[in-house]
């Protein structure tokens, strides 16, 4: 891996996630009846979520990220199931991010995990199997970064990221569709054909294995709506087709059959194209901040870091000095390369 392209899914991220933040859970409507020539900079929020927001600043997304790297610094580039619980213990000590921003799936686990225990072996469907939100998925960058290139590493991670909050086929397949796409943008020869097959096969083998760990769930396939999604986005030949297709076909709510896919299919539509690929996710409607995020984190590091003018950046380091998310991204990246040529040797 190279260190602009690291930094460009890092940072590519955290720029989905804060501008995202202006319409998270708005509708296309109200978005385009308030932003005519729709958000194209930071904003004043005009979420009921996210009004009080200071533009720049990330949410739950790119927040609890910060912490699953922090946590990973601390352990010297380890990670596992006991290190993500306690990423995710510390993440819900913090007042601005967590309480404000966390969905109720994660914060129904945080409760569990406070009381020492994931779920005993006989309520794990009545804990995981209804989970099929996009918790897992949102926070996933670090972990595909880590593991580098090799996708079983990068799905064990995964799979060991979403164990404490959304242990289920279609959570954790989802979560292994993102975290394999990021993986594979990583690389100098990748395209976006390649992207979305690995993002396809992540999905896949993810999907059995934790099905086959006795945690299937109802739901269609994740592996199955993606490609659906990218067949629809490959054929707009427009924004308004592609908003179309995403309200009225593919959905763009929290649950994974619904943001996973309109990450690819935004994918599909624009090419890789940073710019226009966050623009599309903001102005879409629905989980804006977490399909921007999860987009950011692909394209960002597909085109590297330089794609994000340095303006964003430095907006986003000031405005998240509270998570120390510039020092954060910095020593990430450095364990990071250097777990990338401890592989090559």
């Amino acid at each position: 891996m190279k260190h602009n392209k690291v930094l460009g899914a890092l940072y590519g991220a955290a720029y989905g996630d804060s501008l995202g933040a202006v319409t998270e859970f708005c509708t296309y409507e109200e978005i385009k009846k308030k932003f005519p020539e729709g958000v194209h900079e930071y904003t004043d929020s005009i979420s009921v979520i996210t009004n009080s927001i200071d533009p720049g600043s990330v949410t739950d997304d790119f927040g609890s990220s910060c912490y699953v790297m922090q946590e990973i610094i601390k352990n010297k580039g380890s990670f596992n199931r006991d290190i993500a619980i306690k990423a995710i213990l510390t993440w819900s000590k913090d007042e601005e991010v967590f309480v404000k921003y966390a969905g109720s799936n994660t914060k129904a686990a945080i409760e569990r995990l406070r009381q020492g225990s994931i779920v005993e072996e006989r309520d794990k469907l009545f804990h995981f199997q209804g989970k099929n939100t996009n918790g897992g998925a949102m926070k996933i960058s670090p972990i595909a970064l880590l593991g580098g290139n090799d996708n079983s590493k990068v799905i064990q991670y995964t799979k060991d990221l979403c164990w404490p909050t959304h242990y289920n086929a279609s959570a954790v397949s989802a979560a292994s569709a993102i975290a394999c796409a990021i993986s594979e943008a990583q690389r100098e020869t990748a395209t976006i054909n390649s992207i979305i097959e690995q993002a396809l096969a992540g999905a896949r083998i993810t999907w059995e294995e934790v099905s086959n760990e006795g945690y299937a769930t109802f739901g269609p396939r994740i592996e199955n709506r993606i490609q659906y999604a990218v067949n629809l986005g490959s054929k707009c030949t427009n924004q308004e087709e592609l908003f179309a297709a995403l309200n009225n076909d593919i959905g763009t709510g929290i649950q994974v059959a619904e943001s996973i896919p309109a990450v690819f299919a935004i994918l599909a539509y624009t090419k890789g194209d940073l710019k226009e690929s966050i623009y599309c996710a903001v102005n879409a409607g629905g989980d804006s901040d977490t399909i921007a995020s999860m987009l950011g984190a692909i394209v960002g590091g597909y085109q590297g870091v330089d794609a994000i003018p340095i303006d964003i950046r430095n907006r986003i380091e000031e405005k998240n000095e509270n998570i120390r998310l510039k020092e954060t991204i910095e020593e990430f990246t450095q364990i990071v390369l250097c777990n990338d040529k401890e592989d090559i040797v």
